[in-house]
């Protein structure tokens, strides 16, 4: 009796924990008003100092008393409350669920919607002056003067030789209002290279032809630069070959929508609204050169000398090339308002040692706004990429967007960002008997892998990091704004975000799961094979829609020809083969098999089909 009570005890048991589970599972993991708040701090931008809960006090969108509540489960009264809070609007209303417990998942949806909101806001294009002295030209000492574009005080007119001096922004201006939503017509603005001018030419990028026939043409740092403006934006070539390494970097900025806010009287900043939106393209390209010439006969040197002959040889051809190049000054005048201008430095970071090419489609926003003293960010980031890496490589842009009038910065934000990628290059020797003995080589893992095809003693490997990096300046020293004290730096991406992980494993230019370089049973006899592999001209491309490659064969197992191979595509759809010609359907990447019709040797080609 005793055990059936006791049976039907655990049974009732057993069934409530399945209902509690069952119900747990179904409400998902609990979410709580600390989470949120450290959520909402960091969508918004307002989480600027170690305490995001202090910021988002200091803004108005909590009190002190919400604090006590920090451990409470997350509930839609509390987001409206916040919500409404944080876009100044008392009639907001958050759709409400059958429960009023709110996740994650939802909670960062109606952020995401209250974030672009307070974000995308549109100002018409209106300014006021009031100046604090009489601003005036009768040539008398003290008088302030506007001269090109910059305000200035006369200390000495002595045998009408005029000396003037610079005045401070406080010195001029009692009142000044400025606002605008406007898009930057490129037709209008003036472009100062930061470079020896050469004149103006014709050119043809292999990429892509610029828009304009006429290319103002510049050298810098022993780069080569040229170029175009159009309408919408400004298109940048650069270029520069070192040792058989033709490094060339396409930048196109296009699209910039400036929207601001400035309100300044009596030595008081009111609340100021700065936002830049613009695309840009950036294409790092490096091609391999002629290694071919530089191919190792190994197979009569002792194991011993390889690893000196190898890394001799590749010096001969690997040379880095890693630059930061200023390109131009961009001055755009602001419709409408006398003297106020839209200042855009542009400056591109690039860094190869082998073959690579990146290329990033980004739609940036970027910005800040201050209120009672208080700033937050605003970062919005649309990142893409396509890549072909077999080197370490790094393209990115450096932008920074000013607002300016009477020869004062007023604010101004700056972007330091793009995509880096480190490979890591192993050397596997062999000897005689199939003993391996491997060890990290500085060298390009492209050159060397190209170095290594003639010799089945040396096996190359690589391995991959490939990580977005991003620093945002809000308000640099030339600034009105960081004289007041609103200035802040911000690490938004950094190696933490790898775009496939910490290291994917190289080798034959295409992935694998992990290396597979083992010791071998011994090989070596008199009669020794000129190769064990299908080795190809390229295991790696980058094709655009419609565009085909040519495969070529660069050497055979004893024995076969090319009539004994056979070619397939794992994905038609993205690009197919008919015979050794390949052809790119649309984008994505597919391998390309060439295989021996034994089905004793295989070799592939992957194929990245670009969207541009």
């Amino acid at each position: 009796m005793l055990q059936t009570l006791i049976k039907k005890l655990a049974l009732c048991f057993v069934g409530i924990m399945i209902i509690v589970t069952c119900a747990s599972c179904k409400a998902g993991t609990p979410y709580y008003i600390k989470e949120y708040l450290k959520d909402l701090a960091d969508k918004t931008g307002i989480g600027v100092s170690e305490n995001y809960l202090d910021d988002l006090n200091n803004w108005n969108v909590i009190e002190e008393d919400d604090l006590l509540l920090l451990d409470k489960r997350m509930n839609y009264a509390f987001l409206n409350k916040t919500i409404s809070k944080l876009i100044d609007s008392d009639n907001l209303h958050v759709e409400q669920k059958d429960t009023k417990y709110i996740n994650r998942e939802d909670s960062l949806s109606i952020i995401d919607k209250a974030v672009k909101q307070l974000n995308n806001r549109l100002y018409p294009i209106h300014y006021e002056y009031i100046y604090k002295e009489e601003v005036n030209d009768d040539n008398e000492i003290g008088s302030i003067v506007l001269i090109d574009d910059k305000y200035q005080r006369l200390v000495s007119n002595k045998e009408d030789d005029y000396i003037y001096e610079d005045v401070e922004f406080e010195d001029v201006f009692s009142y000044l209002d400025l606002s605008g939503t406007f898009e930057i017509d490129f037709n209008e603005a003036e472009i100062i290279p930061y470079g020896e001018q050469i004149g103006q030419t014709a050119y043809v990028n292999n990429k892509y032809k610029l828009l304009s026939n006429k290319t103002n043409v510049f050298n810098v740092q022993g780069f080569r630069i040229s170029y175009s403006v159009n309408t919408s934006g400004l298109n940048v070539h650069v270029s520069k070959e070192v040792n058989n390494l033709n490094t060339f970097l396409d930048l196109s900025i296009n699209n910039v929508k400036p929207t601001f806010k400035w309100t300044y009287k009596e030595n008081d900043l009111k609340n100021c609204f700065f936002d830049v939106k613009f695309n840009s393209t950036v294409e790092l390209g490096v091609s391999d050169g002629k290694y071919g010439n530089y191919y190792l006969d190994l197979k009569n040197v002792d194991s011993s000398n390889i690893k000196s002959i190898f890394e001799s040889s590749i010096k001969k051809v690997s040379k880095e090339v890693d630059a930061s190049i200023p390109i131009c000054k961009i001055k755009v005048p602001i419709p409408e308002i006398p003297t106020a201008t839209l200042n855009l430095d542009l400056l591109i970071k690039l860094y190869a040692s082998g073959k690579a090419q990146l290329v990033l489609y980004n739609k940036h926003e970027l910005g800040f706004e201050t209120k009672d003293g208080n700033i937050r960010y605003i970062n919005d980031l649309d990142k893409k990429f396509d890549s072909n890496i077999q080197a370490s490589a790094k393209a990115g842009l450096g932008a920074n967007v000013s607002l300016h009038t009477a020869g004062f910065d007023l604010a101004d934000v700056e972007v330091d960002g793009g995509l880096k990628a480190k490979v890591g290059t192993t050397i596997h020797l062999y000897d005689e008997d199939g003993n391996q003995n491997s060890y990290n080589s500085d060298s390009p893992y492209s050159i060397a892998s190209s170095l290594s095809t003639q010799s089945d003693d040396v096996k190359v490997c690589g391995d991959l990091s490939f990580h977005w990096f991003m620093d945002l300046l809000i308000n640099t020293s030339k600034t009105k704004m960081n004289k007041l004290g609103f200035s802040k730096t911000f690490t938004i991406l950094d190696d933490d975000n790898q775009v496939f992980g910490n290291l994917h494993h190289i080798e034959n230019g295409h992935f694998v799961d992990s290396c597979t370089r083992k010791k071998r049973n011994k090989i070596k006899t008199m009669d020794k094979v000129k190769s064990d592999k299908i080795v190809l001209d390229s295991y790696a491309e980058v094709l655009k829609i419609n565009e085909t490659y040519q495969i070529i064969i660069k050497d055979l197992p004893e024995g076969y020809t090319d009539n004994d191979l056979l070619y397939s595509s794992k994905n038609n759809e993205i690009a197919s083969v008919y015979g050794m010609t390949i052809t790119a359907h649309k984008p994505g990447a597919v391998q390309i098999e060439v295989k021996t019709k034994d089905n004793k040797y295989l070799s592939v080609v992957n194929i990245l089909v670009s969207t541009g």
